[in-house]
């Protein structure tokens, strides 16, 4: 079971959040944080696996809520949930080593899709940002060791793919993809 504490100033993003969550037997939200001083609080409290977290809350930055809360539990994963997909913000919480970063314009089974994702190890992200994040990095010189299938493989990851689609998209067995 994945214990997830959300974190958002807006009530009704919070219930969302919550409802769309309790559809799934493998998840529990332990708790709802509405500044970054209660975030932390219930981290310290509850031990979480994953914090869902919007950007732009009462308190601290999310950056540095980020580390703050990873020297408490420092295997949490964090999912970015927010509305801005601006470049700065973008590259601002990459280097905090974030799991996903999600639009709050995004479906909510999608939402269960990037915590089930980030749950089995892997990243998530909106597809508007994967393609940002592709093109904030020339691949040819950030990957030079990969092939031209693993540069397949890796765009197909960022767009938010799981094993199973990619393998199917690109003709390859899924253990292949795995690797």
């Amino acid at each position: 079971m994945m214990k997830i504490v959300v974190a958002d100033d807006h009530p009704l993003v919070r219930s969302g959040v919550r409802s769309t969550l309790s559809r799934s037997d493998d998840v529990k939200v332990v708790g709802e944080a509405q500044s970054s001083s209660e975030t932390l609080a219930l981290i310290l409290e509850h031990k979480p696996d994953l914090l869902i977290l919007d950007i732009e809350m009462p308190g601290i930055p999310a950056e540095e809520l980020t580390v703050q809360a990873r020297e408490i539990v420092p295997e949490l994963k964090i999912l970015i949930l927010t509305a801005h997909e601006d470049e700065a913000s973008i590259r601002r919480l990459m280097k905090v080593k974030i799991s996903a970063y999600m639009l709050k314009d995004e479906a909510p089974e999608n939402l269960l899709q990037a915590v089930r994702a980030i749950g089995q190890g892997a990243a998530w992200f909106s597809q508007s940002v994967a393609h940002k994040l592709m093109s904030l990095h020339d691949p040819q010189n950030d990957l030079p060791n990969l092939t031209a299938r693993e540069r397949q493989i890796l765009t197909q990851i960022a767009l938010g793919h799981d094993n199973q689609t990619i393998a199917s998209e690109l003709s390859l067995a899924e253990q292949t993809v795995r690797n």
